[in-house]
């Protein structure tokens, strides 16, 4: 799992997992809008998200234990197909602080993602 709170996180997940564009695209594009929302006048390049409100991008298996200990926390779950790759988007409300989380589908175990889609 990659904990994803600066400009500098989502650079480092593109620089490092080859992952789809299209996937780097739309978590980019989830940290632009929170920036945009939460900034306070900072620069991009000096914004963070606070730990408790965060973007994960899950990558292993294991990763499926988070998951689990928040089921009762999930606000939403969104999946999309692009160029023959299926993602996923889940939001994960805690105190009131929304989390996202993202992961290319074969991610988790096969029977977590049929869950998930339904």
């Amino acid at each position: 799992m990659k904990v994803i709170q600066s400009l500098a996180d989502v650079q480092a997940l593109e620089r490092e997992e080859h992952l789809p564009s299209f996937y780097i695209d739309e978590i980019k594009n989830q940290f632009h809008l929170w920036y945009e929302v939460e900034n306070n006048g900072d620069e991009i390049q000096d914004f963070s998200l606070p730990s408790w409100a965060c973007i994960y991008h899950f990558n292993d298996v294991e990763d499926a234990r988070m998951l689990e200990s928040c089921v009762n926390d999930i606000e939403y779950v969104e999946a999309e197909r692009i160029d023959g790759m299926k993602y996923f988007r889940i939001g994960i409300m805690q105190d009131h602080q929304l989390s996202v989380i993202y992961f290319l589908e074969g991610t988790l175990p096969y029977r977590t993602e049929k869950w998930l889609e339904h």
